[in-house]
């Protein structure tokens, strides 16, 4: 059945899952590539922004739905934590992070569902998700998840792009993301189905405000700071655990 936050619950969700993580393999060769063509060239700035917002005197570090390992990498590049370790649940995708970004030699990296992690409570200072939350089945489920694994006071910085509250503001990225971006998955990603999911993901994600409160009812603090990344074609929402 769907829920408000347009996720699923049960065996639809299995076959969501299943979905997403076919649809993920099938684009893993040219998935870097097209998310630098299809945002500009924003989203190297994106990370490199998340990257800035982890606390300093944070050292064990968590990427959840990872894919390639760009952000996390980003973040060991960029000084931040001594302990990095990430995951996601497409295995290609991983792989394409080996060959491309020598990952599991800067990283440890793990076959792992967000939703379902197999890591001890408390584990990190601080975790991160960047455009993974979006894909999940269970949205509730895996940010309970992201809760347990932190350790009291620690971060959870997560990238997305929401679906937007307003239409005016909506209407220019919905026309990018449905037309444009379309056509260029299938010109230069050969998959122009995979790149079509994207507004429709949009479409049924949450708003910011509703985001922010799932983080509270996961039982983050009240005082998430979300900050809007060009222009708010995406966001930033920064969050700690009591």
């Amino acid at each position: 059945m769907t829920n408000p936050t347009g996720n699923t619950t049960g065996t639809e969700a299995a076959v969501h899952d299943r979905t997403i993580r076919d649809m993920f393999a099938g684009i893993a060769g040219v998935y870097d590539r097209m998310n630098g063509l299809l945002s500009l060239g924003q989203d190297a700035s994106w990370r490199r922004n998340l990257a800035r917002a982890i606390d300093d005197d944070a050292r064990d570090l968590f990427d959840a739905c990872c894919g390639t390992g760009e952000l996390i990498l980003t973040a060991k590049a960029m000084g931040k934590g001594t302990w990095h370790v990430a995951g996601d649940f497409c295995v290609p995708m991983l792989r394409a992070g080996v060959s491309d970004h020598g990952f599991s030699e800067r990283a440890q990296v793990l076959a792992a569902d967000t939703q379902r992690l197999p890591l001890a409570d408390s584990s990190f200072d601080a975790a991160m998700v960047g455009f993974g939350l979006r894909n999940l089945a269970e949205l509730d489920r895996g940010l309970a998840e992201l809760f347990r694994v932190l350790r009291p006071g620690g971060q959870l910085l997560v990238l997305e792009f929401f679906r937007a509250r307003r239409s005016w503001v909506q209407a220019p990225i919905s026309f990018y993301l449905s037309n444009v971006v379309p056509r260029m998955g299938k010109v230069f990603g050969g998959d122009q189905s995979a790149y079509t999911y994207l507004p429709q993901s949009m479409g049924r994600f949450v708003t910011v405000p509703e985001f922010v409160q799932a983080l509270e009812k996961a039982g983050f603090s009240q005082n998430s700071a979300v900050l809007p990344q060009s222009f708010g074609v995406a966001h930033l929402v920064v969050a700690r655990k009591p």
